[in-house]
């Protein structure tokens, strides 16, 4: 069985499963669903990790496909960029006076 995380990032594999979210509108609805607790606890786990995850993630190649355990990494990196202005900002899961409005994006 292969490790979800890379080895140096271990400690967040527990995190993976519900975190590690790779579409952009997925990981919005995980932080305008989840509540405060949640985004919290995950925040606090892997933002100290942050830097170390972004610099070993930027040593593969973009133009090639990454190993899964980098990818779910990034995502880990990505869901911690959705949270960030939930925890460091509002102070809720969702953009202050927003109602229950969900932002979509359409391409």
């Amino acid at each position: 069985m292969s490790a979800l995380l890379p080895a140096e990032f271990a400690e967040l594999e527990h995190l993976v499963a519900e975190w590690a979210i790779e579409d952009g509108h997925e990981r919005y609805v995980k932080r305008v669903n989840s509540s405060m607790e949640q985004i919290r606890a995950f925040y606090d786990a892997v933002f100290p990790y942050a830097e170390d995850a972004v610099a070993y993630v930027d040593t593969f190649d973009y133009n090639e496909p990454l190993p899964e355990d980098v990818a779910n990494l990034r995502n880990l990196l990505y869901s911690l960029i959705t949270v960030s202005l939930a925890v460091e900002l509002w102070r809720q899961p969702r953009v202050k006076h927003s109602a229950t409005m969900i932002l979509t994006r359409l391409s």
